[in-house]
Parts: structure tokens; sequence; C-alpha cells
């Protein structure tokens, strides 16, 4: 009998870039990790960012990159700076690459470091973008920052502060700073729409 034959691994166009997003200012972290098309612009980007950390997607936001700002379309930036005319494949990044992503809010502004992990083929059938394992629960939405969400930690921690009822009265019902949902959120990651710029654009923003 010959050798049982094995399925091949099919490989589609494009890599899958899995990056690590942690929440500046947050003690313990709460972060995501994710994997997302290297065709996908920033402002794709900042979606899924905004979808794993729970917050409003149409709020202003920038990305640096190696000293260089991509900001939102709305901005009006300079040519080639513009989120949804750069590609995460343009950037060129490298695994261990850090870049940053800043977004407003009603509050203060909330920071996220963002680390190249790993640059792999995309194999056919394979979903993106996608949240492979996080930690801990993002900060509800109403939350006014970083400040605010530190100080909303430390009442829930101290049962009898007389903060704690405040805290919990304004709270999502059950919320549990150390629940993850990743069901939740893949749910969520699978509406989120896609955004790839023209590779034209992409050679006039070098």
């Amino acid at each position: 009998m010959g050798a049982p034959l094995r399925n091949r691994v099919r490989f589609g166009d494009g890599d899958v870039l899995q990056v690590r997003v942690e929440l500046d200012g947050i003690s313990p972290v709460v972060w995501r990790r994710v994997a997302v098309s290297g065709r996908a612009s920033l402002q794709e980007l900042h979606g899924v960012i905004q979808c794993v950390m729970g917050r409003d997607s149409e709020l202003g936001y920038a990305f640096e990159v190696d000293g260089v700002r991509y900001l939102d379309p709305i901005d009006a930036p300079e040519p080639g700076h513009a989120s949804n005319a750069s590609s995460l494949e343009m950037l060129e990044l490298h695994p261990g690459a850090v870049c940053y992503h800043l977004a407003e809010h009603h509050g203060e502004r909330w920071l996220d470091r963002l680390t190249l992990e790993t640059v792999t083929p995309r194999v056919v059938g394979q979903r993106l973008p996608t949240c492979l394992t996080g930690g801990r629960a993002a900060p509800p939405d109403d939350c006014d920052g970083p400040s605010h969400y530190r100080e909303m930690l430390a009442a829930l921690g101290e049962p009898h502060d007389p903060r704690a009822a405040d805290v919990r009265a304004w709270l999502p019902e059950e919320f549990d700073p150390e629940y993850f949902d990743l069901v939740a959120i893949n749910a969520a990651l699978a509406r989120i729409p896609k955004h790839r710029p023209a590779r034209q654009s992409m050679l006039d923003g070098r």
C-alpha cells in the first residue's frame, strides 16, 4: 500500500499579522491577541482595536509608527499619512516592532501599545480579523479614561469603601473586571467593515 494521502495546506493571498494589543495605564494589564490581514488598512485596524477593547469606533484616532503619525481621514492629513491609505503590509514591520494607537474619548484618551508578534502566510479559508486570546475585561464604554478606570477598580476592591456603591450603580450588570469573553468579541469582529487601500495609493504614500 502507498503512503496515506495528506491534506495540503493551501495558502491564500497576502500575510497574516499577529498583534498583541495592551491598554496603557491599567494594571493588571488588559490585553488582546489579534490576527489581521496584512492588506488591512490602519483604518480597519482601528476598528478592530476599538472592537476588542469595547469602545466606540466612531471617535477620532491616530497611529504612531516609527515616529510617523497616521491620522483619521476626517482630520485631513497630508498625503501618505492617512490611515485609510496606509495598509499594514505597506509599513513593512517586522516581528518585535512596537507602535501605538491613540483613541479619542469623551474624557481622557486611551493609548494602546501594539506589538507585532508574527507574520505568516494566510491559509485559504482563514477568517480575519479574529481575536485569538486575551486577558481581563475592557473598561466600560462610559468610563472616562484610564484614571477613572483605576479609581473604579480601587473602589471595587474595597467593598466597604463608600465609593463602591456609587461605582456599581453605573456599571453594566454583573460587570467582572477579570472576565474576558472571547466568543462575544469574535462575533463583533465578524461585523467589522473591511478596508483595503488600493495598491496605487500604497505606492503613492511611500
